[in-house]
């Protein structure tokens, strides 16, 4: 095999939660180029559908859009079931699916407010590796790829985001542990950290965009899509040796 043939997903079938919209979108539409029959997701069936219709009319893909909320373990486990049913097997997960939808000081959140975040953000990344890894340990093969944050390293500003970077360390240190225990399995687990891409969850704090841009040394907002390529490469053979690691693509932002 060439090394280039390594980053084909011919034939493999690939799992991606939030894939309506955003950077989950994008991503998912760049698997099915590469080669992947892909199962996009959202919180309603009818979102989940269009994404999926859209992106096989444009890539040719076989794709398949079900609904889930990733914070509901029956509606994960019934994803997971229906997956199995239709294809027969999962080859790669990538966990996508997070909000961060209050901006605020710790002491003013509603705790159910933070309980939400954690159970998006946090629960659901666990109950959806959790589903992945019983079937992708039974064939000795899998990759499983999570949604992390430059926030686990970083105090955010000028918004104030506590609770959410809290989520975003907990999935990094989640991703390092499940590596080393589905290692053996021949299951591979790793986690991308983006930083500030133009999607409609940032562009809802449009005030914040100055402080932002200042502080990436490439002086502009990744699109959604440049995801796409890292996530290809850890979801292929092309990266068959790496498991447990984070690859953070945020313009530089962390380096200052």
């Amino acid at each position: 095999m060439g090394y280039l043939d390594r980053f084909s997903l011919n034939g493999k079938i690939a799992v991606v939660t939030g894939s309506s919209r955003g950077i989950g979108n994008a991503t998912a539409k760049g698997l099915c180029e590469a080669g992947a029959t892909v199962v996009f997701t959202a919180t309603t069936l009818e979102a989940a559908q269009k994404a999926a219709e859209a992106a096989a009319q444009e890539t040719g893909a076989r794709t398949l859009g079900l609904k889930c909320r990733v914070e509901d373990i029956e509606d994960v486990r019934k994803l997971f079931a229906d997956v199995i049913s239709e294809f027969g097997t999962i080859d790669i997960l990538f966990n996508n699916a997070g909000i961060a939808n209050v901006a605020d000081a710790l002491v003013n959140l509603d705790p159910s407010d933070i309980r939400h975040h954690v159970d998006v953000n946090v629960n659901g990344v666990i109950y959806c590796c959790q589903e992945a890894a019983k079937i992708m340990l039974k064939k000795g093969s899998g990759s499983i790829i999570n949604m992390c944050s430059m926030s686990a390293h970083i105090y955010n500003v000028p918004q104030k985001a506590t609770y959410y970077a809290a989520t975003k360390g907990a999935v990094l240190s989640f991703t390092r542990s499940l590596a080393c225990e589905l290692a053996p399995g021949g299951v591979r687990v790793n986690c991308i950290s983006p930083g500030y891409h133009m999607t409609e969850m940032a562009k809802q704090w449009t005030d914040c965009h100055p402080v932002w841009l200042e502080r990436i040394p490439m002086g502009r907002f990744a699109d959604p899509y440049e995801l796409s390529g890292t996530v290809i490469y850890l979801a292929s053979s092309a990266s068959s040796y790496v498991t447990g690691a984070e690859i953070v693509v945020d313009g530089g932002y962390t380096l200052y």
